[in-house]
């Protein structure tokens, strides 16, 4: 049953990690990012704020990629990075007034595919999807 499970996660690890989805969510919501920004963006909301290294440590990429693609977005005005207070060595990232406009746009986006997709669920099972989700992320994060 275990290796179900796991299939089931990769699965779905899957289908949200590709390149065409994001492409499709960047233009659901009306926004103009490259598919390698929006990701490190939505990364930036998730963490915020939050350094490139545990950025790049979540996204699996590597230090310098993550680091050019938060240039891009403080670029475009969508994050402000600032030394740490702790350790001025590590600068952090979080979303700017515009940057936090431009996410309420793919939120929004985001909300609606995900009521499209789960159109004929019914509230309990939304639920327990939700329940259960939060459990295995707990359930996980324990072995670490």
């Amino acid at each position: 049953m275990e290796n179900e499970v796991f299939k089931a996660l990769v699965d779905l690890v899957s289908l949200l990690n590709r390149p065409d989805r994001d492409k499709k969510m960047i233009a659901d919501a009306g926004v103009s990012l490259e598919a390698a920004t929006f990701r490190v963006f939505v990364g930036i909301v998730h963490l915020q704020p939050t350094s490139v290294g545990d950025l790049a440590a979540m996204m699996g990429k590597n230090y310098s990629s993550v680091s050019r693609q938060i240039d891009k977005l403080e670029t475009a005005g969508l994050v402000h990075t600032y030394p740490s207070s702790s350790d001025s060595r590590f600068r952090l990232s979080e979303l700017t007034k515009y940057g936090e406009e431009i996410n309420a746009m793919i939120r929004l986006a985001r909300e609606r595919n995900m009521r499209e997709a789960l159109a004929d669920w019914t509230l309990d099972e939304k639920n327990v999807l939700l329940n259960n989700l939060r459990r295995l992320f707990e359930s996980l994060q324990r072995l670490d």
